[in-house]
């Protein structure tokens, strides 16, 4: 059962942002700085992680998603300039299969010991919860050019989970 837009509470949680508020009191501008500070977490995830794997694949997987996640900052950046012309991210229109293999895992933090394999179940996870995270932001803003947008966005980030996902079945599973 889904809950009502206005009863659900976020704790959103990324390197640098730890929020917790009722999104049905969120201006358009906060919900676009949410997203901004949101997309410079899952850079700097990305990007750091790049520069510690060894494996050239899983290297040019996380740099991708990191320039991915920074196309996203600068459409929320350009929509925090004018609302009004927030912009057609090109979304998918195809169903995304959701793997679910981090869902099922223990949850993880990241410390400077973390392995590969905790940081694509930390970053898996992530993907989840702002995809979820945007899903409903979106029925906040519902007949908004912004509520699109968010749409999108939460398909997108669907979309880097299922890359997460696969990932983590190519390198972690097959070495099991």
């Amino acid at each position: 059962m889904r809950q009502s837009i206005s009863t659900i509470l976020y704790s959103v949680k990324s390197p640098i942002l730890s929020i917790i508020m009722a999104v049905s009191e969120w201006t358009i501008e906060q919900a676009l700085i949410v997203g901004r500070t949101m997309e410079e977490g899952a850079i700097k995830l990305y990007t750091e992680t790049a520069e510690k794997v060894k494996n050239p694949g899983s290297k040019q997987l996380l740099l991708e998603l990191a320039e991915e996640e920074k196309k996203h900052r600068a459409y929320f950046q350009r929509a925090l300039e004018n609302p009004e012309m927030t912009v057609n991210i090109g979304g998918t229109k195809r169903k995304i299969t959701d793997y679910k293999i981090t869902d099922m895992l223990k949850e993880t933090t990241l410390s400077p010991e973390a392995t590969y394999q905790d940081i694509l179940i930390f970053a898996g996870k992530s993907e989840k919860m702002a995809s979820e995270f945007y899903s409903n932001l979106a029925e906040q803003f519902k007949g908004h050019q912004i509520g699109v947008m968010l749409t999108e966005f939460a398909q997108q980030e669907l979309t880097h989970k299922q890359r997460l996902e696969k990932e983590y079945d190519d390198v972690v599973l097959a070495e099991m």
